[in-house]
This record gives C-alpha cells, structure tokens and sequence, in this order.
C-alpha cells in the first residue's frame, strides 16, 4: 500500500482548564501554611520575650545602694589583699569566738560600722541587688578582717581591703542574687568575717527583702 505511514510519537496533551488553577491552589495553600508557621514563631518569641521583661531578667542591675554619705565616712583605705566570700558551711566555726576586753595601754584596732543591716524591701527575682557597707577603724592600730563566709550561695561579698589602717575605712560590697535558686516573700541573708578586734572577733552582717513571685 502506498499510503502514508501513521506517527509512532506520542503527542503531549496541553493541561485542561482544571489543572491550572489547581496548582495555584496548591501554590497558595503552600504560601499560607508558610505564613502561618511564621506568624505562629513570631507570637511564640513575643511571648518569651514578654515573659522575660515581665520576670525582670532583660533589666539591667541598679547601682549599688549605700545608706551612709561618703562625705560622712572615713578615707577609704588603700586596697591590701582583697577579700571575698561565698557560701561555705566549713568556714562558720562552730563556735565563734566571744569579744573580750580591749587591751589597755597598747596599741589595738576598733571596729566600727555605721549600720551592719540593710532592707532591699520588695524586688523581682532578677536582677541582683547590692548594697555597700562601710567597715571602719577608730582603733590605734591595723584592723585585720579574714574567713568572710555568707549563709547561701544566692549571698556573695567582697571587701575592698582586709587590711584597714587607723582612720580609714574598706568598703564591704553584699550582692543578693534571687534567682540563684527558688526565693520567694521574706528573705534574710548574712555575711560573717572575723577580725583581730578583740571586742568584735566575729561580725554579721544582715540583708532582707522581699522578693516577689
């Protein structure tokens, strides 16, 4: 037969009317759900972010609070060997040692503090608060301060020098963390240091607040 020979190829069918809109309509679906998830993170990050101003942990600590005046206190000494301390049951004698008369006709170191307590009154859990203490010498000879220990581990101190001469005063610095472990309502904290202030051979020093939930 002399006829044409038919095509083997096969012809590609263009898309009916119904398959274009439903690939926009996957297109969209796939859009929204993006959207969607990106709305969902979005409110998620505000809310942690809003639970964190709330809790007070973004704000930034206040400055150290002092009661007294510096104008009002003795020079400050230079620092000599820099005491710190923590919370360490070890260190609290067991039994502290009890004040005995100051010596007469010596020379001999007096502790004094103008106030040996301090009330933050109500805080949030974060930031740490601080408080400045002035420990002073009115003796005749060197104050010497050593084993400086607080009750809690949310309690550390430092002191600016634990050597004092006569007429000068060291600058103790308490920080109070909340958040260093569950805290909540009334608190009380201490720090202890000794001294070769026979008087006062064993100091505390008292910090509250109350800290809300």
């Amino acid at each position: 037969m002399s006829g044409k020979k038919k095509s083997s190829a096969v012809q590609m069918v263009p898309a009916g009317p119904r398959a274009q809109p439903l690939a926009r309509r996957r297109r969209r679906s796939r859009r929204a759900n993006s959207l969607l998830w990106l709305a969902g993170a979005a409110i998620v990050v505000a809310l942690l972010a809003l639970g964190l101003v709330q809790s007070g942990a973004l704000a930034k600590p206040a400055p150290p609070s002092r009661a007294e005046k510096p104008a009002d206190l003795l020079p400050l000494a230079k620092a000599v060997r820099p005491l710190t301390g923590s919370h360490d049951m070890k260190r609290i004698p067991a039994q502290t040692p009890a004040p005995q008369p100051a010596p007469k006709g010596v020379a001999a170191p007096l502790l004094q503090m103008p106030s040996a307590g301090y009330d933050f009154g109500s805080i949030p859990k974060s930031p740490a608060v601080t408080h400045i203490f002035a420990v002073q010498n009115t003796g005749t000879a060197d104050l010497v301060l050593s084993n400086m220990v607080t009750s809690c581990g949310c309690t550390t101190a430092e002191v600016s020098s634990s050597v004092i001469a006569p007429g000068q005063r060291a600058d103790l610095t308490v920080t109070f963390n909340p958040s260093f472990h569950k805290t909540e309502g009334d608190t009380t904290r201490l720090v202890w240091f000794g001294t070769n202030d026979l008087t006062q051979p064993w100091v505390e020093v008292r910090i509250t607040a109350n800290v809300q939930p």
